[in-house]
This record gives C-alpha cells, structure tokens and sequence, in this order.
C-alpha cells in the first residue's frame, strides 16, 4: 500500500494539491504540524510523504531529525528559526520533489557548506529558493544563500575575503574583535615609544 502511494504521488508530478485528508484517510501519510512551537521534527515509521513543519521553532536541522522520515516526497521548513543545515539530513531524503526553507536565520559561514552543496545540486526540488537568505553575519544578510560560491562559505572566506569570519553578533566574536583592536593599538603604541626613546638618544 505504502509502495503504491508513493508511486501515485509521483505520477501526479506534484504533491502540491494533495492534502492530509485525501491520502487514504491515513494520517500518518500526510502530518500537518504547522505553527506548534516544535524544536524538532517528530519521530515517524518511515511512512510520511507529506510533512508541513511550517511556522515553528526548529533552531538547526540534523541528519537524526529526518532518518524516520527518509520516504518524505514533500516537506516544508519555512518560517522557522533554522540556523544551521547538515547537508546528510536533506541528502538522505531521495524521494524528496518539494521543499520548502525560505525564511529561516541561516548563519552563512562553514557550517553551512554541505547544505549549500545540496543547494547547488538540487535547486528545483527548492521552491521558495529566494527566500533562502543569510541572516547573518551582517555582511551577507540577505544574500540569497545559492549566490554564495561554495568555495566562499566552505572555506570560511565570508569576510571580505580574508580567510577567516569574524561573526561580530556573538559574544565571542566581539571579544576577539575587540583584543585584535587592543593588540593592534598596543603594537602601535609600542613603535612609537621605541621611536621616542631612540630620537632622545641621539640628542646632543
């Protein structure tokens, strides 16, 4: 039974008009859980086609939150609070046609480079693709995350291309941007005393 769902949803070439009631009156084919306050995807049997996650909490996506859930022909992410995708968790799904992960708080740095190697391979199984935006560091917020080259984000180059990222929104970053200040004032307060010193030397 299980088989011939799946083989009737990809007949149709899209899931988009199918709702939970219409998929044999089985719930577990379809969930709607938009809009619950959910951290996390809820444990399945590896029978949803159809999963609306929508409108939650979800702070980051791993590959554990999605192994019960590798037969998912459809899935919708947005609207939550997605900082961080490990590209397994999306890789795993290979039945998936629709996803939907626009306007999320994605961190464009390091750990998003296998999610944006998925990006790059699977951009049509993406429907809401413009809304996949960086929400930070500041410099990339709003840049559409398949603008990004890989090269870019997978080597932590998201800094004006100095090689590595100073994410000035987190406590730590600040405090190492702000010893870097400390240290670059200290070394130039130190030549010029050394410079000072040496002019009274030579005085006659």
């Amino acid at each position: 039974m299980l088989c011939f769902l799946v083989a009737y949803l990809f007949s149709t070439g899209s899931t988009a008009d199918h709702s939970c009631g219409s998929l044999m009156g089985d719930r577990r084919y379809c969930l709607d859980l938009s809009y619950q306050e959910l951290e996390k995807p809820p444990s399945g049997q590896n029978v949803t086609s159809i999963l609306n996650l929508s409108g939650n909490k979800i702070p980051a996506l791993t590959q554990s939150m999605l192994e019960d859930h590798q037969l998912l022909v459809r899935l919708n992410l947005s609207h939550n609070a997605i900082t961080v995708v490990d590209g397994s968790a999306l890789w795993q799904l290979g039945l998936l046609k629709e996803v939907y992960l626009g306007n999320n708080k994605f961190i464009c740095d390091t750990r998003l480079c296998s999610f944006r190697s998925w990006l790059e391979t699977n951009s049509k199984v993406v429907k809401d693709l413009s809304d996949v935006t960086c929400h930070s560091p500041a410099t990339w917020k709003g840049t559409k995350v398949k603008d990004l080259s890989t090269n870019l984000v997978c080597n932590n180059r998201t800094l004006n291309g100095i090689g590595f990222e100073i994410n000035t929104e987190s406590v730590a970053g600040f405090l190492f941007l702000f010893g870097l200040v400390v240290i670059i004032l200290g070394i130039a307060a130190l030549k010029d005393r050394l410079y000072n010193s040496g002019r009274v030397g030579v005085q006659p």
